[in-house]
């Protein structure tokens, strides 16, 4: 709660994160109801035109930034947990690379001078600024960067602001220095040239294998990796998230029976390009295989996990649904065939049937219909509620079993359990409905 009305940010004395008020404009807080709604796409949408509307207006570019500074926090958090057993590395230089919004309404923003003297001007830190950085090519702090070149088409804004903090060049540079690569084994091959491959394998490779043998691997994962990716894009949507399975490792050359040989060959790239040459153990968190949450658990313990995940599932839905059917109910008295639309999908008929009953091409269901982002919405709350208990707490501590939490989490949504009732995302349109 009270994310829209508070930003987090570091507390100079002790360098943790607190939070503080933010300054915002007391008709907009009732206008969105800042101080009781949860983030929703909705509401960010509805910020982010305000803000771009009314380039001289800070109030709703400020709820955003508080809005953002939350999950840039806990991405950081959870990297540095993941890390910080076998790594020497401090949160606080992490936080200070990318918790740099203070929450002020004025930002001092560097002036160009003749003499190339260092200066600055103080700007109100509203969408007017931002556009006055990104034309000097120097858009600061990371808040302002992360909502300047949001896409909601790519994502959620939580999603999206966790990927920055993952994608930030100066984390990274930060990280590299302690050792540290945050990319997944399967893009660190891919991403190697075969030169750096033989290297690091000839310093820093461990095993049975000689170079040929790893460079002749190297060359055939290289091959069926592309095509392994455009298929998984086109199945998901997604350009990340993507491991091998067995067809995969069987399509190599040479074939592998499992994955050990080419996470071999990660551990010899990353010590190699963070110049540690001193062995360390292997840990699979760094690609965690995190299986269904319903493995190896009893069958009392099942049920009672599964009720749950539901559970979670209602209660974090539930407003999120709400909201974007009462936005919806504004059309459905020019457009009848909206709320139809609604009903046949909660009824659980396909896109195309959907589509054919309204008289509207496939294309418009999608739209009107978006159930991948409204799934991803509910499933990234619902999981923020899970790691706190006992059964998904071990996730905390790592980044790839979260991202696989959600997906779970998604497919739970979207598809009904052994046929045996309605999907939950169709059972809450249904009821957000009537």
């Amino acid at each position: 709660m009270k994310d829209y009305c508070e930003i987090s940010k570091i507390e100079a004395s002790s360098l943790k994160v607190e939070r503080k008020v933010l300054d915002i404009d007391t008709n907009l807080i009732e206008k969105f109801d800042l101080l009781n709604s949860q983030p929703t796409e909705n509401i960010d949408k509805n910020l982010l035109l305000l803000a771009q509307k009314n380039p001289k207006e800070k109030d709703s570019l400020m709820a955003l930034r508080g809005r953002v500074s939350h999950p840039i926090s806990q991405k950081i958090n959870l990297i540095y947990n993941q890390f910080k057993e076998r790594y020497e590395i401090e949160l606080s230089e992490m936080l200070i690379i990318l918790l740099d919004d203070s929450g002020d309404k004025y930002l001092r923003v560097p002036k160009n001078t003749p003499d190339k003297k260092r200066s600055f001007i103080k700007k109100i830190f509203c969408w007017e600024t931002i556009e006055y950085m990104q034309m000097k090519d120097n858009l600061k702090p990371f808040t302002a960067e992360i909502i300047a070149e949001f896409n909601s088409s790519l994502s959620n804004l939580t999603t999206w602001t966790k990927n920055k903090v993952q994608g930030s060049s100066e984390l990274k540079s930060y990280l590299k220095k302690c050792g540290i690569l945050l990319i997944s084994p399967w893009a660190l091959i891919a991403d190697s040239s075969s030169k750096r491959i033989t290297e690091a394998w000839d310093r820093c490779g461990e095993g049975v294998f000689k170079t040929p043998y790893i460079k002749k691997l190297y060359e055939s994962y290289i091959y069926e990796y592309k095509k392994a990716k455009a298929i998984y894009k086109d199945q998901t949507g997604k350009i990340s998230g993507w491991h091998p399975d067995e067809n995969f490792l069987k399509s190599l050359n040479p074939p592998q029976e499992n994955k050990e040989t080419l996470l071999l060959l990660d551990k010899a790239l990353r010590k190699y390009l963070s110049a540690i040459y001193t062995p360390r153990q292997f840990e699979n968190n760094e690609e965690s295989q995190i299986q269904s949450f319903e493995e190896d658990i009893d069958d009392d313990s099942k049920i009672n996990l599964i009720s749950k995940i539901e559970n979670t599932l209602r209660n974090c839905g539930e407003p999120i649904i709400k909201e974007l059917i009462n936005q919806d109910k504004k059309k459905w008295d020019k457009d009848k065939s909206r709320k139809l639309a609604w009903e046949l999908y909660s009824q659980g008929l396909s896109q195309r049937e959907i589509a054919s009953k309204c008289e509207h091409k496939q294309a418009w269901v999608s739209k009107l219909l978006p159930e991948k982002k409204i799934s991803e919405s509910i499933a990234q709350e619902s999981a923020i509620i899970l790691l706190r208990i006992n059964e998904f707490s071990s996730l905390k501590n790592d980044i790839n079993g979260i991202e696989r939490l959600v997906e779970s989490l998604k497919n739970h949504l979207i598809n009904s359990e052994l046929n045996k009732k309605r999907p939950i995302l169709k059972q809450l349109i249904k009821e957000a409905i009537e």
